[in-house]
């Protein structure tokens, strides 16, 4: 978070995807050089709720997670992020949380390696 709020860009400055108002509430939550410990909610607004809040907050510029801001800035997951949010999307459109849970089900039966065969990655940016 720190970078994000700080050194977003080489030689300073913040994420420029994050809304002004929610930028001052961040620095004010994770000053520069604080504890690096802080908590924040992820999904703002609905925190102990699962629902597409989240994804409101993507397209507001409110993501804590710089991952989940990115979401916004790809044409194809912004569309997705669309059909989860329209207006007629609670009768015609797609459920965010049913297409959520589908999608942990078949995660779920990726099968990760384990003991002999598996290993443990030490740099998680990196494939192995």
């Amino acid at each position: 978070m720190t970078k994000r709020l700080y050194n977003f860009f080489p030689g300073g400055g913040s994420d420029p995807g994050i809304n002004p108002s929610f930028l001052v509430e961040l620095k004010a939550t994770c000053p520069q050089n604080g504890d690096v410990n802080v908590r924040l909610p992820i999904d703002r607004g609905s925190e102990r709720v699962f629902d597409k809040q989240i994804l409101q907050n993507i397209k507001d510029g409110f993501a804590v997670l710089e991952s989940d801001s990115r979401l916004n800035d790809d044409i194809i997951t912004n569309a997705i992020i669309d059909s989860y949010l329209g207006i007629l999307n609670p009768i015609f459109g797609p459920s965010f949380e049913a297409d959520f849970v589908e999608s942990i089900v078949k995660m779920g039966h990726i099968g990760a390696k384990t003991g002999q065969q598996g290993h443990v990655r030490r740099v998680c940016a990196a494939f192995s």
